[in-house]
């Protein structure tokens, strides 16, 4: 694997956010026409971290994105969407004869899904090792941002993710596990694993209230999902999100909530990654409160556009949290 690393806008500087994943190309039909028919494909970059990581970007939280990329025109792609938001790339590694994924989704409504199907088999990321990192300056930020997509893109990703959960610790940064589940990339049994073993570093843990259910054999509303859950895996910090029944927190033995808010879902895909962004912003700011309220309403804009990625302004996000509860300004 080729050294060569990344250009970003702020090279070698602490930022707040970092986090770590694989990038890849969507590939899209237009609303409303299918896979199998279509002449024409929408190309979006994609990726759960890169995703979380231009939101915050785009709010004004510095951010570093770690990853490694074929060094063609694809993984250019990448770096070229990432940067014009203002993520910081210089932890990114480019390779030689390798490749970026792709993925296929054609965007449904009621009563079609969305369906997705991935190719993502041999990347550039799939190659990547706990080795080939700087974990200095991997970490070197006040939150470090993971999820379970990563643990299972590839053999022994999962071992990047607990090496990464493990230094993040050591380090001083505190670290998010978004649980983020894929049943086309492991087994239910094989997810739950990861999570109970990065679980001892983990310090605010983000889980669907279906994956809490599915993976871990939990029962009950949202409150009780996420205090079972931190209860289960001995996180003091866990985000429950339910999809139009909105998100809970059972944060230090108290109880927080915010409702979904009204949208009108031009395309989902990356909503969970968007709320996932506003809850690190909010507890970058301290306030679980806050925190859903924000991710709510950053999950309700990425819902509004097309593409995974959610580009929207600081007082765009803050404007639509209003209608989630009183928002404390930063």
């Amino acid at each position: 694997m080729s050294g060569h690393q990344g250009e970003g806008p702020a090279s070698g500087r602490r930022v707040q956010v970092s986090t770590l994943g694989e990038a890849m190309l969507r590939l899209s039909p237009a609303p409303g026409e299918r896979l199998r028919e279509c002449g024409e494909l929408r190309v979006h970059v994609a990726g759960a971290e890169a995703n979380v990581a231009v939101a915050l970007a785009s709010v004004g939280v510095s951010t570093r994105w770690t990853s490694a990329l074929p060094d063609t025109v694809l993984g250019r792609r990448v770096t070229d969407s990432l940067s014009s938001a203002g993520v910081v790339l210089d932890t990114v590694r480019w390779t030689a004869g390798e490749r970026l994924g792709l993925y296929f989704a054609e965007i449904g409504s009621p009563p079609r899904p969305t369906s997705v199907v991935y190719d993502r088999a041999r990347t550039a990321f799939g190659s990547l090792t706990a080795d080939d990192l700087d974990w200095a300056a991997v970490c070197d930020s006040e939150i470090l941002h993971l999820t379970g997509i990563t643990a299972a893109v590839a053999p022994g990703s999962d071992a990047l993710v607990l090496r990464a959960a493990r230094e993040g610790r050591e380090r001083g940064a505190l670290v998010v596990y978004d649980v983020n589940y894929r049943a086309a990339l492991s087994a239910t049994e094989t997810a739950a694993a990861v999570t109970v073993a990065a679980a001892p570093d983990i310090d605010v843990l983000i889980c669907r209230a279906e994956d809490a259910r599915d993976l871990f054999g939990l029962t009950g509303d949202p409150v009780t999902l996420a205090r079972d859950l931190a209860g289960k895996l001995d996180i003091t910090r866990v985000v429950v999100t339910s999809g139009a029944d909105g998100a809970v927190a059972w944060w230090d033995g108290a109880s927080f909530a915010a409702p979904a808010l009204p949208t009108v879902a031009v395309d989902r895909i990356g909503a969970g990654d968007a709320f996932a962004a506003g809850v690190l912003w909010g507890v970058l700011d301290g306030s679980p409160g806050d925190a859903l309220r924000r991710g709510t309403a950053m999950a309700s804009l990425a819902m509004s556009v097309h593409g995974d990625q959610c580009r929207f302004s600081a007082q765009e996000v803050l404007d639509v949290a209003q209608g989630a509860g009183r928002e404390v300004r930063r």
